[in-house]
């Protein structure tokens, strides 16, 4: 994999990450384009003894900025996309003990650096610093509208909190120890994504990690994405495949998620499920529910409403259960290109021998997008 590495980390630092779905700033004649999006969120979290307010940036949706460059060429379109997030703290970082400076950029918030060959018979290829291709796939169908309040990747709120013990004393448990999505990530990687067929397109990626030095991990993952409409429904999920070869240990996981919309009504529903045993050396899983409802109730934009919840086992030891209830609420503010969301969640955790206090979580926030 080292040749990979190299090769991938060689590709030009103009070259911009990309997802399969541009930037609606991207979407236009050959040339420039610039975009990003500025955001932040009020947290408030309560461990069982102490409650901490905070005002950080969103992690579910860090605020970024980046370029678009696309040329027409010979039977289809090269782009290339730099994209990196500002280095802000984020939700999931704070915790009890923490006191971290709001700024601190570093190398490892460079999101994208990516060339993109996009064509519409022989599908997408890609290199460089961006999505693998089970990157998303967690949250694939997800349909709510309240992903920036809350969804699968329950850590987004609160992560860097620690679990309470019945005496009140911090333990080493943080909410990102167990509740996770187990979506994949962006890496320094060759890509490619078949044209879509009848609503399904297929991904494929091979990378490693080129942005924290000294780390041999190498990525190998599959994807398969789905939209669709059917009639009054439509149709979103995905189903991935992802292995991570270490020195040490070798790791497999696997993710799917599914969910519909009614548009009439605008009630949705997602169901997300994953299993990896790359955290602990046994096999860990979850399965995550949500239930949405969407209206045009005022005029300045859609209203999103819905409930989830979630359930793990052994993620941080064999035995243990992680479950997450919340309820999230999002509002469109059409003029100013802007959203604004709210939510709270409750996060529990039992372990064999040990009793945990609950962690109730807060967040009040919004996003500007230019």
């Amino acid at each position: 994999m080292t040749g990979l590495k190299q090769s991938v980390w060689i590709a030009p630092a103009a070259m911009i990450a990309g997802t399969v779905a541009m930037s609606s700033a991207a979407q236009a004649e050959d040339g420039f384009r610039f975009y990003g999006h500025l955001g932040g969120a009020i947290t408030q979290v309560d461990d069982g003894v102490d409650s901490r307010t905070e005002f950080n940036d969103l992690s579910a949706s860090s605020s970024r900025i980046g370029a678009w460059y696309e040329r027409g060429v010979a039977g289809g379109t090269l782009k290339f996309n730099f994209e990196t997030s500002l280095g802000l703290r984020g939700t999931d970082s704070v915790s009890q003990t923490s006191n971290d400076d709001f700024v601190d950029w570093q190398k490892t918030n460079i999101r994208k650096v990516e060339a993109i060959y996009e064509t519409e018979r022989f599908g997408t290829f890609y290199l460089g610093q961006g999505s693998m291709a089970s990157d998303g796939s967690a949250g694939a169908g997800d349909l709510s509208g309240t992903d920036l309040a809350g969804g699968v990747a329950v850590a987004d709120t609160a992560g860097g909190y620690f679990f309470r013990d019945a005496a009140g004393n911090l333990t080493t448990v943080s909410i990102a120890d167990i509740f996770d999505g187990l979506d994949g990530s962006r890496r320094g990687r060759v890509r490619y994504d078949t044209p879509t067929f009848n609503g399904f397109t297929v991904s494929a990626a091979a990378g490693s990690d080129i942005l924290n030095d000294g780390v041999d991990t190498e990525f190998y993952d599959l994807a398969v994405y789905y939209e669709n409409t059917f009639g009054d429904y439509e149709v979103a999920g995905a189903v991935s495949y992802e292995q991570t070869a270490k020195s040490s240990n070798d790791a497999e996981t696997v993710v799917a998620s599914v969910g519909t919309l009614h548009t009439p009504t605008g009630l949705s529903a997602n169901v997300a499920l994953g299993s990896s045993d790359r955290e602990t050396g046994v096999d860990s899983d979850y399965v995550y529910v949500k239930l949405g409802l969407q209206r045009d109730w005022f005029a300045a934009g859609r209203t999103y409403l819905s409930v989830d919840a979630y359930r793990g086992n052994d993620f941080d030891s064999a035995g243990d259960e992680s479950t997450s209830y919340g309820i999230e609420a999002a509002q469109d503010i059409d003029k100013a290109n802007m959203e604004v969301f709210a939510s709270y969640h409750q996060h529990q955790y039992d372990a064999a021998g040990a009793t945990f206090q609950d962690v109730d979580a807060f967040l009040v926030g919004a996003r500007w997008k230019f």
